[in-house]
């Protein structure tokens, strides 16, 4: 051990913040909890931590730290971590950051059709019947369709930007709803110096030239239902007549794939025997834009859950997605993959998340009758019934609902250290089986950081390609006038004024 003169420094007290010190791609990465702060790290730095747990002098520290074997450069790495705030002088408060700022932009799941002509088995809203104990309405009502864009923008006055994703069982069951709103919501934006995006969820059997046509004049984003090759999706997303659905699902995709106004995401669900790996390379050979590869929601022990060697293979391509993410940012394109993105940007502007996503303050689902839920998910589940189309929303039930969610109230989530990323899971499949998959949460979060911390360490203008590839041509001045964006991307030049 070094003979060590003692100063007033050495008898400070340390003690190490909330942090999470994990292992990626041959290095370590150390995450302030609360701070949301990301630095590069090494095996010493989490012994020193965990000497620092409950405090400890700063002397003392070092000297403990010197006598473990193969520790090297100790007093170093000590004031690496207190310039960096993950050992703080005993009177010092851990940094939290900052929640993530109200915006003007709300998202309305509608549900035009709750009926569907497919029967997969895993399907999330039990083939559009939802969490109804009696058969719901098949369909949106036209009465109820031509009064609902007026209805909304009653209740939720204010906003810049209303988003309406039209949703079922199968929405294209009820085309004449979707065309009837999105022409009153474009007249209803006009006139009110307002914005309205269009998205809808299909499994897009039932799309024609006729609506593909629609989608393009009206700029809509298309998540499509694409799950493997032929064999498996024709065993699973079946008619009711017990029919396969993938030569319709390719003959309409090749059409939709031609119009340049749609944005495209390919849609899959990872179950047993289809990995995420496997799921996220079909969909880019389809041909889309990006990819939604959600794993199945199912009870344990259901023939398609991910348990055992499939469910440790999901969390290694969680793990894989660090370099699908490196790769396409780094030569200038969206991922395919966008699970993370919203993480990364939260390290990118230190803001965290209170609840897992928007629903229930700035998301909500709307079914056939017009009932108000805060999403889509919940609807026909009476706990989660907020109001309706016509009496508007009750406020005390919707705190109730965001309190009941939130990571500060659910037991698992207090001590987890992800909570502010991760926000505690959705809050349907929650409310549904009663905890979220922390495993894979994590996992995710941890692939965020560590891509987060690639481009801190090479070039962090990078990551606003997770907005838009040309909103990092505008930063880098590629483009001169922010006008060049794209109209979908409407959003990208006040992101990237807020993060550079």
């Amino acid at each position: 051990m070094k003979d060590r003169s003692l100063s007033p420094k050495d008898s400070t007290v340390l003690r190490a913040v909330e942090h999470h010190h994990f292992a990626t791609r041959g290095g370590f990465c150390l995450f302030d909890v609360n701070a949301l702060t990301v630095v590069r790290s090494n095996a010493l730095d989490k012994t020193l931590l965990d000497l620092a747990c409950l405090g400890i002098e700063r002397s003392r520290l070092i000297e403990s730290a010197e006598g473990i074997p193969g520790a090297t450069r100790v007093e170093e790495r000590v004031e690496f971590l207190v310039e960096n705030r993950f050992l703080l002088d005993a009177e010092d408060e851990p940094t939290l950051a900052k929640l993530r700022p109200p915006t003007g932009y709300s998202t309305f799941m509608i549900n035009v059709a709750q009926r569907c002509n497919l029967t997969c088995p895993y399907c999330y809203v039990n083939k559009g019947l939802f969490d109804y104990e009696k058969k719901p309405i098949p369909r949106m009502k036209t009465k109820t369709a031509d009064e609902m864009v007026d209805r909304i923008y009653q209740l939720f006055p204010g906003l810049e930007t209303y988003g309406y994703h039209f949703y079922g069982g199968e929405p294209l069951l009820n085309f004449d709803a979707i065309r009837r709103m999105v022409q009153a919501a474009e007249a209803k934006a006009t006139a009110s110096g307002t914005h309205a995006d269009f998205h809808i969820t299909t499994n897009g059997t039932l799309l024609t030239s006729v609506i593909a046509d629609f989608m393009d004049e009206h700029r809509f984003t298309v998540y499509f239902s694409i799950d493997g090759n032929q064999e498996t999706h024709d065993q699973l997303r079946q008619y009711t007549d017990g029919r396969g659905s993938y030569q319709d699902v390719e003959r309409n995709l090749a059409y939709l794939k031609t119009k340049h106004g749609v944005h495209l995401i390919g849609s899959s669900v990872i179950r047993k025997g289809f990995s995420l790996e496997g799921a996220i390379g079909l969909l880019e050979g389809h041909g889309v834009q990006q990819c939604k590869a959600e794993r199945v929601r199912l009870r344990d022990g259901d023939v398609l859950s991910l348990e055992g060697q499939e469910h440790d293979t999901y969390l290694k391509d969680i793990e894989g997605l660090v370099d699908h993410y490196i790769e396409y940012l780094s030569s200038g394109r969206k991922p395919m993959d966008f699970r993370l993105s919203s993480k990364i940007l939260q390290l990118l502007t230190k803001t965290r998340r209170d609840f897992f996503c928007p629903a229930g303050e700035r998301m909500f689902g709307i079914s056939a009758n017009g009932e108000i839920y805060p999403c889509a998910l919940h609807v026909g589940r009476p706990q989660s019934k907020l109001g309706d189309v016509l009496v508007g929303i009750d406020t005390e039930k919707q705190t109730v609902f965001r309190a009941k969610f939130s990571p500060a109230n659910q037991v698992e989530c207090r001590t987890c250290w992800t909570r502010h990323l991760c926000g505690g899971g959705c809050s349907a499949m929650v409310d549904r089986f009663g905890h979220e998959n922390c495993l894979s949460l994590r996992a995710e979060s941890e692939a965020g950081i560590a891509i987060f911390q690639h481009f801190v360490e090479n070039d962090p203008i990078q990551v606003l390609g997770l907005v838009s590839p040309k909103v990092v041509k505008w930063v880098n001045g590629e483009l001169n006038d922010a006008s060049e964006l794209t109209p979908t991307e409407a959003a990208a030049s006040r992101v990237a004024s807020e993060c550079v």
